[in-house]
């Protein structure tokens, strides 16, 4: 008896130390940086942002703009873009800008508990999958958008949602998912392990639990059998270098899913995590990073200002968002085909 009292006793220990990892991450909001520079529509030439909200689960405020380009006279379609972790979906302007560019409407949000969204904080992974939900609807119902066929574009966290959303919705034309991935409680206990170089790994059940028990079963599904029982056509794009998500937790590595006909993958050798950005540009946003992680080691958390400063002020931001062209008119071309 007192075996099976002490298996309780770890079971809810574990379950413990899982709903705290994820409290970590997931139960505060997501302000971005506020040191940092966000590129907006007034940044570049000929783009205009029209501000749109609109409600999600638990009626909470979602904020974002759609994006046209002054000198489309006739749009292709609607491309709806889904941001990653650490800012909102202005962290990605760049990328709308060249979507719009070529043709589309864009509409870009803040997930709940992101920047200009409402919300006390980011719940979980599976929120943005709600989230995207909820834009469709939006998309599907507003004067502006709803003649046009509909694409999704996300990355990373986004990337997860525009894959999930599928088991959903059978009215999309086309996804295209960069740095995407597969299991829930592996990414978090990657991200984990990449902090403190502890191995984690014998938390994800833990963590699966706990995300079943805050978003049901749908929450829980890994992204690949969404994408085995789904038609529509997706490209997935992941760098061979990621260690925000392994290869062996990305899109690309199950190989019987890449059979089928309407999925398209594609590996790039000594790529990191922004695979839409060009290698030069990422390795100095990591390097940028980098410095700032080091001094926050180095001052516990409290980085003087004035060493701070040396560092922000002097930021390249057309280096660190610099694209990668060929990543991005591989994107247009795959939603081009597809959203005829």
């Amino acid at each position: 008896m007192w075996f099976l009292y002490l298996l309780i006793i770890l079971f809810l220990l574990l379950i413990g130390i899982a709903k705290l990892i994820l409290n970590t991450v997931f139960g505060k909001r997501c302000e971005g940086n506020p040191k940092l520079k966000y590129y907006t529509a007034n940044d570049f030439e000929e783009l205009t942002a029209k501000p749109i909200e609109f409600k999600s689960n638990k009626g909470q405020i979602l904020r974002g703009n759609i994006y046209t380009h002054n000198e489309t006279k006739e749009y292709k379609g609607l491309i709806i873009f889904v941001h990653g972790m650490g800012g909102g979906h202005l962290s990605y302007t760049t990328e709308i800008n060249t979507l719009a560019k070529a043709g589309f409407i864009v509409l870009g949000y803040d997930n709940t508990g992101t920047c200009n969204s409402e919300g006390k904080k980011l719940k979980g992974f599976f929120q943005a999958v709600i989230d995207l939900k909820y834009a469709l609807d939006f998309a599907k119902t507003n004067e502006d958008l709803k003649k046009y066929a509909i694409g999704l574009v996300g990355h990373s966290w986004g990337a997860y949602a525009v894959c999930q959303v599928l088991q959903f919705r059978s009215d999309i034309k086309a996804v295209v998912a960069m740095s995407g991935f597969n299991n829930c409680s592996r990414i978090i206990c990657d991200s984990a392990k990449n902090e403190t170089n502890i191995n984690f790994n014998f938390l994800k059940p833990f963590i699966t639990i706990v995300n079943f028990l805050t978003f049901g079963a749908n929450g829980v599904k890994n992204t690949e059998e969404i994408l085995k029982n789904t038609e529509v056509p997706v490209l997935l794009l992941h760098g061979k270098s990621d260690i925000t998500v392994s290869l062996e937790n990305s899109l690309v590595s199950n190989e019987k899913l890449l059979e089928k006909n309407n999925i398209k993958k594609i590996i790039y050798e000594n790529r990191f995590h922004n695979v839409y950005q060009t290698k030069e540009s990422e390795e100095y946003l990591n390097n940028t990073f980098g410095k700032l992680s080091e001094l926050s080691k180095k001052y516990k958390g409290k980085i003087p200002e004035e060493e701070a400063s040396k560092i922000y002020d002097n930021i390249d931001y057309k280096k660190m968002t610099e694209e990668d062209a060929e990543v991005m008119n591989t994107i247009i071309e795959f939603l081009d085909k597809n959203m005829r």
